[in-house]
């Protein structure tokens, strides 16, 4: 092995051969030129937007001022129609009031139903018992030596019979 040699395996191992750092550094000058390129592209792309932008707020300001005026105008006409509307309602309130009252419709008064009528007539009236009065269960009743008793306080413990 010469020294030539070792010094170039040397080089080798602790890094990058001076070609493989050519060729590293010529490719990070071409991604900063690509870079550089989309900067450029994006900053025309930018101002094209802010004059658009310039542009479109103009137009919006013309049109707020024109509608604005149209409004203005709309709302005195409103008021002047209203004026002029409550000084014929106070001329003709008279006339009004008597064309109200020739034209009336009268409406039968609610919650008064007629049933004269064979059809509305009730039929029976519908008998409501307590269960045990229409079983006819009287106040005491034994089924199959079960005493059954009729108080309300039968459920109390103290109130059953000894068995």
């Amino acid at each position: 092995m010469s020294i030539t040699q070792d010094l170039r395996t040397r080089a080798r191992h602790r890094g990058k051969t001076p070609w493989q750092l050519v060729k590293t550094i010529g490719r990070l000058e071409r991604e900063a030129d690509d870079n550089t390129c989309q900067m450029v592209a994006m900053a025309t792309e930018i101002d094209t937007l802010t004059a658009d932008r310039n542009r479109l707020a103009a137009q919006l300001d013309e049109t707020v001022i024109a509608h604005q005026a149209t409004i203005d105008e709309l709302i005195e006409e409103r008021d002047g129609l209203a004026a002029e509307l409550a000084a014929l309602k106070r001329r003709f309130a008279a006339d009004i009031a008597i064309e109200a009252n020739a034209y009336r419709i009268d409406v039968p008064q609610i919650g008064h139903r007629d049933t004269s009528a064979i059809e509305d007539q009730a039929t029976t009236p519908i008998d409501v018992k307590p269960l045990w009065q229409a079983l006819g269960i009287g106040t005491v009743t034994t089924v199959d030596t079960v005493t059954v008793i009729d108080n309300p306080n039968a459920a109390d413990p103290a109130n059953l019979p000894a068995a």
